[in-house]
């Protein structure tokens, strides 16, 4: 993190609020993606497993169907999926600027995951195409051509293409582990400098916690999801097919259902693990919003289950969708209100560095401030002892190396301390009010 640092300054408070938008944004779209990614490589893995071991083409169909509706191409899914990821990390990056915690470089691991695992995962999708064509080779060909070679071919090829899935789906569950570790000790000023390695990242209950609610929530966004790309969008699936329409229905809507109930809990856990000065009004609203609205999914999936009212799909997708987006917008909450103390000292870090550099920039050529002060200031101020005025290392470092509010002041005096008289007008030029505010700052804070 310091690294990146480097390549990064102290956000100012208008900057912050920008970029705590541009996060959520960048979340927004990340989140929704990886967590249909997970969930629908999940259930391809092991309904392609157990199709291979019964022998049951219905599972196979399935399994291959669910890669080719719910993922997009594999260029496509780095764009969505990874570029927003890189983006959460230079966010954080700005927003935790100064901050000794571990939570970037677990999102740095999490995208270096990712990455291979999207490659495996898409690989056993383009091992469908192949498996076809063996088969549309093997139907043309006369009966037991080769069949040492055909069961040679078959076998290496399910073993592979298990073992690519396998790959893509543990790599996914790893980087999905340490991107939701990141996120919770962000979120947790506590954890902050209690975990601090990959060890106490393991061990951290709150940090499972979490992940196994990202976990349920990958289920009920899939099953949700297909349920409305087999049988909404385009039409459908198309054909005469009522078993396999039913099989997915069952499938797709208890998933959805099972998980979307359970939310709830580990909602209500999640929120009575958090931090105390995480919590707000704005908290609050949101959580009972995000149950309420869960408890109308799973109204309408028990309606689709029960009596096949598909035509609910779209409503529930959007609630789906709905909740996400303000749970998302509810982490971000209890994210600022743990780290408000964190953000206060950024933003006046970055505060004194543009008055310092708009102090630099301010045109002084030819006045000599030294000699202003020897003939103008000194009679009343000092700098560690008090005369008529007060000392200027009480006074200056009250105007946060501000030179155009400092100059402001000795330009046009007003009084501000009953303890002192009333600053005399001096009759500066504002170019040599301008000079001696610089030197006055650059002075104190030499001294300090």
């Amino acid at each position: 993190m310091n690294l990146l640092e480097q390549f990064t300054s102290p956000p100012s408070s208008d900057y912050a609020i920008l970029l705590r938008i541009i996060l959520i944004i960048s979340l927004l779209i990340f989140i929704p993606f990886i967590s249909i990614l997970f969930g629908g490589t999940s259930l391809s893995v092991y309904f392609y497993s157990k199709g291979k071991k019964m022998n049951n083409p219905v599972y196979m169909r399935f399994s291959k169907d669910i890669l080719d509706k719910l993922t997009i191409s594999r260029n496509v899914s780095y764009g969505v999926g990874l570029l927003p990821l890189l983006a959460v990390i230079f966010l954080y990056v700005q927003l935790l600027y100064g901050a000794k915690l571990i939570s970037v470089s677990l999102f740095i691991i999490s995208f270096i995951l990712y990455s291979i695992g999207f490659y495996f995962i898409y690989k056993f999708k383009n091992n469908f195409y192949l498996e076809n064509i063996f088969k549309t080779f093997k139907e043309k060909l006369p009966e037991k051509s080769f069949p040492e070679i055909e069961n040679n071919f078959e076998e290496i090829y399910i073993t592979k293409n298990l073992s690519n899935a396998r790959i893509g789906l543990s790599l996914l569950a790893f980087a999905t582990f340490f991107f939701t570790g990141g996120n919770v000790i962000a979120g947790n000023i506590e954890l902050w400098n209690s975990v601090d390695n990959v060890f106490t990242l393991f061990v951290n209950g709150n940090i499972w916690l979490n992940y196994i609610t990202f976990i349920v929530t990958s289920f009920s966004i899939t099953g949700v999801v297909i349920l409305y790309f087999f049988f909404i969008w385009q039409g459908g699936i198309t054909g005469d097919d009522k078993e396999y329409s039913e099989f997915v229905k069952r499938i797709a809507g208890w998933t959805a259902l099972i998980a979307t109930m359970v939310q709830p809990v580990f909602l209500f856990l999640c929120f009575i693990f958090s931090l105390q000065i995480s919590l707000s009004p704005t908290v609050f609203i949101i959580t009972a919003f995000l149950i309420f609205a869960i408890l109308i999914i799973c109204n309408l999936l028990y309606a689709v289950i029960k009596n096949s009212e598909l035509k609910y799909s779209p409503v529930i997708i959007f609630l789906v969708f709905a909740v996400m987006t303000f749970n998302i917008i509810k982490d971000q909450s209890m994210f600022a209100n743990s780290a408000k103390v964190h953000f206060l000292s950024v933003n006046k870090k970055a505060e004194e560095m543009i008055n310092k550099k708009a102090g630099e920039n301010l045109n002084v050529a030819g006045v000599n401030p030294e000699e202003i002060f020897n003939t103008k200031c000194s009679a009343c101020h000092k700098f560690d002892v008090k005369l008529v005025g007060p000392p200027y290392q009480e006074t200056i470092p009250k105007y946060n190396n501000d030179v155009k509010k400092l100059s402001a002041f000795i330009y046009n005096p007003q009084k501000i301390n009953t303890a002192y008289p009333p600053m005399p007008n001096q009759g500066l030029k504002q170019k040599e009010a301008d000079a001696v505010a610089q030197w006055l700052i650059s002075k104190v804070s030499g001294k300090k």
